[in-house]
């Protein structure tokens, strides 16, 4: 369940044209920091950010725009908060 459900959320961010290439890394990073426990995705997703131009400082305020709003508690794990 939990496989069908990144696959499913991931796909529906990078099939659409709505966001650019550089948008879709950052929402995969936010998503990913979200969940939680895919910490080398996570990693791996932020050195794309790097590549694509992306700064540190930004990756930095987006990871602290995430835990502002899914703080302790708040986060979820195979769909339970």
């Amino acid at each position: 369940m939990e496989r069908f459900l990144k696959e499913h959320l991931f796909a529906d961010i990078f099939e659409r044209d709505v966001l650019t290439y550089d948008e879709r890394e950052l929402a995969t990073v936010s998503i990913l920091a979200a969940i939680g426990g895919v910490e080398p995705m996570a990693r791996s997703h932020m050195g794309i950010c790097l590549n694509l131009g992306i700064t540190p400082a930004q990756l930095h305020q987006l990871l602290d725009i995430v835990s502002r709003n899914i703080g302790p508690g708040k986060q979820t794990q195979s769909g339970k908060s």
